[in-house]
């Protein structure tokens, strides 16, 4: 399930490249246990605030929005450091141990104050790993000589694997043990993480891009980046608008048991994976901004059809839809937005980390906004609009420009 390369295209390598090249499951393997691992904190954070000290629910979005605040300042400089050549086991490295300080905080020192001023910050820095391990996975795909669309999608297909495991184990560890013990072994799982990249990642890859660029294409540069991000930021926050209030809507609107929010999700992760890996055939038969239309009228017909179901069956039905939408969106979404800068990998692969979390953060602070003044039905119709709005944003906007024979990745040797 590894893109290959053909040996008329493969570049000559040497030392841990070479090892790599041949075991590039190693590299993916840095992709799954991060996600793993992160995800694990990621349905932790309101219940400890409200269940494990006693705060009011608002309290929850002031930690969030710290979170994002920094992981969104940390993605930026650690974009521009990949671009300037900083190895990136550096960054990588630093960041996973933010991950793991900020869960022994938390753990040790159960008060609010120090999980919103100390904790978030921390594990804000940590949340930067995401967009460094994409960065790694694109420029390895590139040095290697193998298909970059391929190689993405099984880097998402990874992330997707790792988060349909991780929030069940975490949240089943923590009713059995509690608070204490999981951030605990949240903080281990980061260790455990830290080590095999300590091991995989070689200590001197960076860029083959660095030093390739005019201070004169810098800022037109960074203007098709932030346009292209657009329509990632809006079925993002659709996406995630739905994704929340989905157990509440599920139970409160339709009637279900509170089982259904997790059998839809099963049902939705397990068509994601395989629309991931089947999306690299839509991105060579239309391309990447077409194919990202296609999932964005997958997606407003999925929530135009939830919008009106009724029974368990419904759901279950659905949620391969909604697998479908969302895992061609998430496989084609960095390959079209690093495509608008091939020269900065790094940068453009933070501005789309970025923008997934701010998508993240703003669906929440809507979904509640919408659910509190209205009804839980008229969120599912927001989410509609969001991805409506995002398709259109797509029709809108042109394709990435082609790429040029002077990008060729020309590989660099790591020791």
């Amino acid at each position: 399930m590894v893109a290959t390369q053909t040996d008329a295209t493969k570049p000559v390598l040497s030392g841990a490249m070479a090892f790599l090249d041949r075991y590039p499951f190693l590299v993916l393997g840095v992709v799954l246990l991060g996600a793993f691992s992160s995800s694990t904190s990621a349905p932790l954070g309101g219940l400890f605030v409200v269940d494990g000290l006693g705060e009011a629910p608002w309290k929850i979005s002031v930690a969030a929005i710290i979170k994002v605040v920094v992981t969104l300042l940390t993605n930026r400089y650690y974009g521009h450091a990949i671009d300037r050549g900083v190895p990136v086991r550096w960054l990588l490295l630093s960041s996973i141990f933010c991950f793991v300080a900020g869960m022994v905080v938390i753990g040790t020192f159960q008060v609010y104050w120090v999980y919103a001023l100390i904790g978030s910050i921390l594990i804000g820095v940590g949340s930067g790993a995401l967009s460094v391990v994409y960065s790694f996975g694109r420029l390895f795909a590139e040095q290697t000589g193998r298909n970059v669309k391929k190689f993405n999608s099984l880097l998402r297909m990874q992330t997707s694997l790792g988060w349909m495991v991780g929030p069940a184990v975490s949240l089943s560890v923590y009713d059995a043990f509690g608070f204490t013990f999981i951030y605990f072994a949240i903080a281990i799982l980061g260790v455990v993480w830290l080590v095999f990249c300590l091991l995989v990642v070689p200590a001197h890859f960076k860029t083959h891009h660095a030093g390739t660029h005019t201070g004169e294409m810098i800022p037109k540069m960074n203007r098709a980046l932030l346009v292209a991000c657009i329509p990632v930021f809006l079925i993002s926050t659709g996406h995630v608008v739905f994704l929340t209030v989905m157990p509440l809507y599920f139970t409160a609107s339709l009637g279900l048991a509170p089982s259904a929010a997790g059998f839809e999700l099963t049902m939705k992760c397990f068509v994601e994976v395989g629309a991931i890996y089947a999306s690299v055939a839509i991105i060579q038969r239309i391309g990447e901004r077409r194919g990202l239309m296609v999932a964005a009228f997958c997606g407003v017909m999925f929530y135009g059809l939830i919008y009106q179901a009724q029974y368990l069956w419904h759901v279950l039905v659905l949620g391969a839809l909604d697998g479908l939408y969302y895992g061609v969106f998430a496989a084609i979404g960095m390959t079209f937005v690093q495509n608008f800068a091939r020269n900065r990998p790094g940068m453009a692969t933070s501005y789309y980390v970025s923008t997934l979390f701010v998508g993240g953060l703003c669906g929440n602070l809507l979904m509640g906004l919408v659910a509190s003044y209205s009804s839980y039905h008229t969120t599912v119709a927001v989410s509609a609009l969001f991805v409506a709005l995002g398709g259109l944003a797509l029709l809108l906007i042109s394709d990435a420009p082609p790429e040029e024979e002077s990008m060729v990745a020309k590989p660099v040797s790591s020791a």
